[in-house]
């Protein structure tokens, strides 16, 4: 059974505590939403967004945690195994469990032991120290599986661990002495200089001179100790031998015949090192040019690496510019996972596992339309026109394009009822549309939308040349199939999506009979109904 905290513990356990069992979308929306109260109380409303990324990585670890306790325990009480942790023998029959079943059984396991993770959100404390959020374990829990240390530190924030009779508390605190409030001034002249030799001391800074024609007139030490060439005799020589052509074209030439100062931002340049074997520090690079011709230079080191490095070089203005362009062939997840990463101090997205919504979309017939309308209308036309609106609702509704597989998407939602929300967005906007094709005598497109709810793995597949963040497993499997069993201009949604909807937001849809749908590659049909807005 679940570990029991003391009296004393408990009175300290805000009335909204959340107990889970698994990292369901119900639980963590009240987790959130109690969260976001809590720094409000705080008046640290701002720090909503890293926050939940710190407490959302708390609670993955801390379920995996409770999910691999349990299976020891249940395989040691039903099946009388010998389980330890961390045994190889074990973590294969855990691996098999989860690739068959997903967390499911374990969770039910948990619920049925009484097993669970309490969430709880003390009120605001005039304490030194503030718990901002208590959670507290059945097991011990390791330290080392928080990947959110440097945005705990980064925010002010202490992570503390504590014993609890077989378990532990998970604490995140806030000293309230970090986020105190004064009142902002002006810098004068000598903190100004003060501040800017800081600077250039904790950042590495580096100024180089160069004559109207692009010779190294000047540099500061800091920037011949970077490249390491200090106490050398003929170290300028050596620093324009290792500046790139490029860098006199682009900007040395480059900004002689521009107006004004000739100023430049942001430009990024590799160095390579003498004797280093390869190596290289990509620099930003800013600068002017003086009314006598010099170009006046500031170099800041961005990375050091081997050989070309991935970082590319040029202006960093030409850069957005490409990203601007590329930005609408990146999935929105992965844009906003890689921001994620970045907070968290990671280089990479990492595989998680996490229970979603899939939903596929297809436009009935596509195929056939377009062989036989090839001729009278843009196809082209038609189809981005009609998966525009499409995916529209699908942001609209907090939701996110995984792919585009030729005239169908698939889709991610955090909240199954979301999902369910753009489809009838969706359909709503189809309707419209086909109203207007019909009058103007064009063939009708319908959708046909599929709907399933469970535990998907989000990982890298693909090779470093070509890569996809995408969701896999038999739940995207099982979404298509459904996808393909909807009746055009219908919604099918699964069982488990209907039930995981209607436990959190009962009376907002409309279900329909439940069905057997025999679906390729499943052994036993899939419980499926329709679904719709209920009557306002």
């Amino acid at each position: 059974m679940a570990a029991s905290a003391s009296a004393s513990d408990k009175s300290s356990i805000d009335a909204r505590a959340v107990r889970l069992c698994a990292l369901d979308h119900g639980p963590w929306l009240e987790v959130q939403q109690n969260l976001r109260r809590a720094l409000e109380a705080r008046r640290l409303g701002r720090l909503a967004a890293p926050t939940t990324v710190i407490l959302n990585d708390l609670l993955n670890s801390a379920v995996k945690t409770l999910h691999r306790h349990v299976f020891r325990r249940v395989m040691e009480a039903d099946f009388g195994l010998s389980m330890r942790e961390n045994d190889e023998q074990t973590e294969a029959f855990y691996g098999t469990e989860m690739g068959e079943h997903g967390s499911e059984n374990i969770a039910r396991a948990c619920e049925a032991g009484g097993w669970q993770i309490t969430v709880g959100f003390p009120p605001p404390a005039d304490a030194a120290v503030d718990a901002l959020v208590h959670v507290d374990m059945p097991f011990p829990w390791d330290r080392g599986q928080c990947q959110t240390d440097k945005l705990i530190d980064a925010l002010g924030f202490r992570l503390d661990v504590e014993a609890v009779a077989e378990g532990c508390r998970i604490a995140l605190t806030k000293p309230n002495d970090r986020h105190a409030q004064s009142a902002p001034t002006l810098l004068d002249h000598g903190q100004r200089a003060d501040g800017v030799e800081r600077i250039f001391d904790q950042l590495g800074y580096g100024l180089i001179h160069f004559s109207a024609v692009g010779e190294v007139v000047a540099a500061s030490p800091s920037m011949l100790a970077r490249l390491e060439l200090e106490g050398r005799q003929d170290w300028s020589h050596a620093l324009a031998d290792a500046i790139p052509l490029s860098f006199h074209d682009e900007v040395i030439w480059g900004q002689a015949l521009t107006e004004g100062n000739g100023a430049f931002e942001n430009f990024r340049i590799r160095v390579g090192l003498a004797g280093a074997g390869g190596k290289s520090i990509l620099f930003n690079v800013s600068g002017f040019r003086d009314a006598d011709g010099t170009v006046r230079s500031l170099w800041q080191s961005v990375s050091e690496e081997d050989g070309a490095g991935q970082l590319a070089e040029g202006s960093i203005l030409s850069g957005m510019r490409i990203h601007k362009i590329t930005r609408h062939y990146v999935p929105q997840l992965v844009e906003q996972k890689a921001r994620d990463a970045v907070r968290q101090g990671k280089a990479s997205l990492t595989n998680e596992e996490r229970r979603v919504a899939v939903l596929f979309c297809d436009i009935v017939g596509f195929t056939s339309y377009v062989e036989r309308n090839a001729d009278t209308e843009s196809i082209i036309d038609t189809l981005n026109f009609i998966l525009r609106r499409v995916s529209h609702s699908v942001t609209r509704n907090n939701g996110f394009i995984d792919k585009f597989m030729g005239d169908s998407i698939m889709a991610i939602f955090d909240d199954p009822a979301d999902a369910v929300l753009a489809a009838v967005d969706m359909q709503s906007h189809a309707e419209d549309m086909n109203r207007l094709r019909s009058r103007a005598g064009q063939q009708i497109l319908q959708l046909r939308i599929g709907i399933h709810w469970g535990e998907v793995v989000i990982c890298n597949v693909g090779t470093v040349e070509r890569l996809d963040w995408t969701a896999i497993g038999d739940v995207v499997n099982t979404a298509a199939r459904i996808e393909k069993g909807c009746q055009p201009g219908s919604i099918l949604i699964s069982a488990a999506t209907r039930d995981a909807i209607a436990a959190v937001r009962p009376g907002q849809f409309k279900f329909g009979e439940a069905f057997g749908l025999r679906a390729k590659g499943k052994r036993d049909d899939l419980a499926v109904c329709n679904v719709g807005m209920a009557a306002s």
